[in-house]
C-alpha cells in the first residue's frame, strides 16, 4: 500500500489556527486515483471543534532542500472530525486533499 506521513507545522479550520503540540497527515492511496487522509492534531488545550465537515489548510513539513534547509508545503480539504480524546483530534478527509502530489507516496513493499 502507498502511502505518505507528514509533520504538520500549522493547522487552520476555517479561519482559525489550532494551538498544536504535535499532528501528522498521513495520506494512503490505494486501487486507483482516489487517496485517503487523516489528520490527528495533539492541542495545547482542548478546542471546541464540533464533530461536523471542517475546511482544513495544513502546513506541513515536505522534505530538506541538498543544503538542510526544510521544505514547508500547504494542503487543504475538506475533513471530518470523528474523535476527540482529550486533546487529541482525528480528522478523516472527506474529499480531496488539495495540494497534495501523489508522486510523494512510496510502497515499502517495492523498496522505497
Amino acid at each position: 500500500m502507498r502511502h505518505a506521513s507528514r509533520i504538520i507545522e500549522r493547522l487552520a479550520i476555517g479561519p482559525r489556527d489550532l494551538p498544536l503540540v504535535h499532528a501528522t497527515l498521513m495520506v494512503v492511496g490505494r486501487d486507483g486515483p482516489t487517496l485517503d487522509w487523516e489528520v490527528v492534531a495533539n492541542t495545547i488545550e482542548s478546542e471546541p471543534v464540533a464533530h461536523d465537515r471542517h475546511d482544513l489548510v495544513l502546513r506541513v513539513l515536505d522534505g530538506v532542500t541538498d543544503h538542510g534547509r526544510l521544505v514547508m508545503a500547504t494542503f487543504s480539504g475538506t475533513a471530518v472530525l470523528v474523535r476527540t480524546v482529550d486533546r487529541t483530534m482525528v480528522f478523516r478527509g472527506d474529499g480531496p486533499l488539495d495540494g497534495f502530489d501523489p508522486a510523494g507516496l512510496i510502497n515499502p513493499e517495492a523498496g522505497g
